[in-house]
């Protein structure tokens, strides 16, 4: 049966070779618009890149992409099942990594009418305002040393998530306060 897998050769579009558990991420460069641009003068405006583990079909012409956006929408529009997303997220069943269909467009609805609508968000109007004048504390007491913006605001954005959508705050100072979810080495 193996053997048959292997001596199966999938109808994919072209593209360059790639390489082993990076695929064509190495071809991407700094600039990926004008890789991409490239590999299309070279391959054709329809491309096959291997990005890590996920494959992806690359679109440049205005044609193509028109047909692939609005003909073929429906077969297209959904979300790569990742072997990470299933173990942590039971199975693809969150908002996120739901695979397009009736169940995904039930969690939407409820989604937008119950958590993002004017009122509610309205509603927590004073979570956010405490959380800045938390960030601002944070950033005040670190004053005059250095100051980890990205890990301050990765904090603010978690204490106003964890005190929304699951009714308290868990980060209440002590060791969290200081290293959120990664320690400093």
């Amino acid at each position: 049966m193996q053997e048959k897998l292997k001596r199966r050769k999938l109808n994919h579009p072209p593209g360059p070779a790639k390489l082993p558990i990076i695929g064509n991420l190495h071809q991407l460069g700094n600039m990926p618009h004008i890789s991409l641009r490239e590999l299309a003068k070279k391959y054709g405006p329809i491309i096959f890149l291997q990005l890590g583990e996920i494959p992806t079909v690359v679109i440049s012409s205005v044609e193509l992409a028109k047909e692939v956006l609005k003909t073929h929408d429906l077969v297209l529009c959904s979300r790569p099942q990742l072997f990470s997303a299933k173990h942590l997220f039971y199975g693809c069943t969150d908002i996120v990594f739901a695979p397009y269909g009736a169940y995904w467009r039930n969690i939407r609805k409820v989604c937008i009418l119950e958590l993002l609508s004017a009122k509610r968000v309205h509603w927590y109007s004073f979570v956010r305002e405490e959380e800045v004048a938390r960030l601002i504390r944070r950033i005040a007491e670190s004053y005059p040393g250095t100051t980890n913006l990205s890990k301050m605001i990765g904090l603010y954005a978690n204490d106003v998530l964890c005190r929304v959508a699951l009714g308290r705050d868990f980060s209440g100072g002590g060791e969290y306060d200081r290293h959120g979810f990664q320690k400093d080495a």
